[in-house]
């Protein structure tokens, strides 16, 4: 019995050593997204544009590394493969800690694209390759061992695997583990990994043949290389990417820019390439077309439950995911329907990826700078129908085929009318009531015009960030929204209430309304990162509130918490009488305003007997416990006002918290607000003041630099 055979004849441990090595490199892929994302995500302002960027990088390197594979298993001996790869694997190893270190946080103002590329390249990239690169290599290996069985199944084991490093991270690590601890046990899994491919690939070189040397191997390549089908890998697995990175973006500049958002459409993503590869049966065109039709229904609903539903955390992250999943289904679908021969698996895979590389960098790279909104998911959709009908086309039994009765095509031809129409008008469809929109790294910014009177409003995606009326001088100086009168931060920066100057930090610009409550002799200093921002908050054709301010106004632009930081090393201290942290109302969440050593920064920011106000109005997220929390760990009182709308009063529903060291000032505070309310005639139910001796709640853990999890405070 030669060495081939006793394999063969005890193939059991050695199929089991492929399963884990093919599992094990997808999970630690998987896992080091969402790790490395969190890293570097808050040295960005939180914007979800940080992860767009990632996902872009991950898929360009999945594609390099799948090359790297390819031409292994093309141009070299068994032996060479064997040699390059465990070099690989030992230069990927001294290449560890994957998680940048804080010298590649920016100092300052930067280009966050060419930053974010540069710390991944230096610190991701030969360990993602590496991993990359062993999901074809071992099952061309295991196809040379076993030229009887298909190597494809290992293809949804590796899907499994990074499913559940997606799952697993937000749901089990994330909550449990410090970001430090999960990079230190990646390494070491990472390593074990590594070892487990190499023994692989020593198998492979001593009981397997050479493929170069097997009879029509060449020929097969080649036909492979002039195969129509090539295209159609590469836009299939394109425009599925395009798709996923849409509904990304849609999630998170919606709801919040948080591992859990990052990892469940990718998770939805991989799902389909399980049940398409793992599952044949699984795949059926007409159910899964007709089911993203009906999604599109109902997103597109105006009134009535279905309107309610598609607007709601659940629905929207439900019937995104579901649009996802369907559209998904069907270009994986179709990839499988179009898979070669076994030998050729490399090529197949090599175009899979570089189809994911050209969809990543597209979403990534090209749109911010090609669109002023975010076009990618209707064309994706649109896109994704005209391949469905391509596949149809090339299937000898499709319903498109050659031969096929007129009315197929009648019918299909109408169906294209439809969905291109949407996808169009969803793309590049424009509101009567915009004056400006622009799409940047930080998100989508538009202003719009509407009402009697005239009202100028900014949004970020769906946030409102800012009202001004435009009719009348006296009008265009109120509050509004969760700044007016009727709200609690209008009581903290009563002009009538000190006669002091006062310096006044404010953490988010927004179009600058509070510098409504400025004073002659008061500094208003604003932090902003988005730099669209502050050039539309200074346009006085879109908003006047900083030109027309009492106050002296400054906009210091960056990142607040690194802005804050360098004020404080070089001994320029501001001494605010007041800190407004007002960059939690937008659905993106910016994780590290909301550590303790964030708070520490505001509290050495503040005189001895200054204020923070935390503006906590969110639809999605529940943090006021967590404000709490780390107020007492600073040994500062904690108050919070919440007021219901008051039209009357140019103001929304509002949620503000207040810390200080000094209880003079919080007594003060509450004096204030409560005597507002009176004289303004606000019910207590509209008004509600939480005072400081009310029970702080136990069970929010405080967040570090190094530990968070917004997944806790989601509001279900």
């Amino acid at each position: 019995m030669n060495d081939r055979e006793q394999v063969q004849a005890t193939s059991g441990p050695w199929v089991a050593l492929f399963i884990a090595s093919a599992f094990a490199s997808a999970f630690l892929i998987f896992l080091v997204q969402p790790m490395v994302g969190k890293r570097i995500i808050p040295w960005f302002g939180g914007a979800p544009g940080t992860w767009m960027v990632c996902l872009a990088f991950y898929q360009v390197t999945l594609f390099l590394g799948y090359a790297y594979a390819h031409g292994l298993m093309q141009l070299a001996r068994p032996s060479i493969q064997f040699c390059t790869h465990a070099l690989l694997v030992v230069a990927a190893l001294c290449a560890l800690p994957v998680l940048p270190g804080p010298h590649w946080a920016p100092e300052g103002p930067s280009a966050p694209i060419t930053s974010i590329l540069a710390m991944m390249t230096a610190s991701v990239a030969l360990p993602f390759l590496t991993l990359a690169a062993t999901g074809p290599l071992v099952q061309a290996w295991f196809a040379r061992i076993f030229p009887g069985r298909s190597p494809y199944p290992l293809y949804a084991v590796s899907n499994a695997g990074s499913l559940l490093g997606l799952i697993g991270y937000p749901f089990l690590i994330e909550p449990n583990l410090s970001l430090r601890l999960t990079g230190t046990l990646w390494a070491f899994a990472f390593a074990a990994t590594g070892l487990g491919v190499l023994a692989c690939a020593l198998l492979a070189f001593r009981r397997g043949a050479d493929p170069r040397q097997t009879p029509g191997s060449r020929e097969s390549r080649d036909a492979a290389l002039m195969s129509p089908h090539i295209l159609l890998w590469l836009a299939l697995s394109g425009t599925a990417v395009v798709i996923l990175m849409g509904v990304t973006n849609k999630l998170c500049i919606d709801i919040a820019s948080v591992p859990f958002l990052w990892a469940l459409p990718l998770a939805v993503y991989l799902l389909t390439f399980i049940l398409c590869f793992g599952f044949e049966r699984s795949y059926h065109r007409v159910p899964y077309l007709a089911a993203a039709a009906a999604i599109l229904l109902v997103l597109d609903s105006e009134t009535g439950w279905l309107r309610d539903a598609a607007h709601s955390l659940q629905g929207q992250i439900a019937l995104y995911c579901l649009l996802l999943f369907a559209a998904c289904m069907v270009m994986h679908g179709e990839l499988h329907r179009l898979r070669p021969a076994p030998r050729s698996l490399t090529i197949y895979y090599l175009c899979i990826s570089g189809g994911g590389a050209l969809g990543g960098t597209f979403v990534g790279i090209l749109a911010p700078t090609l669109f002023d909104g975010f076009h990618e998911l209707p064309l994706g959709i649109g896109l994704a129908w005209l391949l469905a009908l391509a596949a149809w086309r090339v299937d000898a039994k499709g319903w498109l085929r050659s031969g096929s009765p007129r009315w197929h095509w009648l019918l299909v031809g109408g169906l294209s009318a439809l969905v291109l129409l949407h996808s169009g008008r969803e793309a590049f469809g424009r509101d009567d009531s915009l004056l400006y929109q622009e799409r940047n790294f930080f998100g989508l910014l538009r202003v719009s015009e509407s009402g009697e009177p005239k009202q100028h409003r900014l949004f970020n995606g769906t946030t409102l960030h800012g009202v001004q009326f435009r009719d009348r001088p006296a009008d265009r100086r109120l509050g509004t929204s969760y700044y007016g009168s009727a709200t609690g931060i209008a009581a903290a920066l009563d002009p009538g209430r000190d006669r002091e100057a006062r310096r006044v930090g404010l953490v988010g610009l927004g179009v600058g309304t509070l510098a409504v409550y400025g004073r002659e002799g008061d500094l208003f200093r604003f932090y902003e990162v988005d730099p669209a921002v502050i050039r539309l908050a200074a346009d006085d054709d879109f908003f006047s509130f900083l030109g027309e301010s009492q106050a002296a106004i400054e906009i210091v632009p960056g990142d607040a918490r690194l802005s804050l930081m360098a004020e404080y090393r070089t001994g320029d201290a501001p001494g605010f009488d007041v800190l407004v942290l007002d960059a939690f109302s937008s659905a993106s969440i910016p994780v590290h305003l909301l550590t303790r050593e964030a708070f520490q920064i505001y509290d050495a920011a503040l005189d001895q007997k200054g204020v923070i106000a935390v503006h906590i109005s969110n639809h999605h997220f529940e943090i006021w416990p967590l404000i709490a929390r780390l107020g007492r760990e600073l040994g500062m009182l904690t108050l919070r006002v919440r007021t219901a709308p008051a039209p009357r009063y140019q103001s929304q529903y509002a949620v503000w918290c207040f810390l200080s060291h000094d209880k003079a000032k919080i007594q003060a505070l509450i004096a204030t607000a409560a005597e507002r309310a009176k004289t303004m005639k606000i019910p207590p139910p509209v008004f509600v003041i939480v005072r400081p001796d009310t029970p702080l709640p136990e069970n929010v853990q405080i967040w570090t630099d190094d530990y968070s999890d917004l997944f806790g405070l989601l509001r279900w």
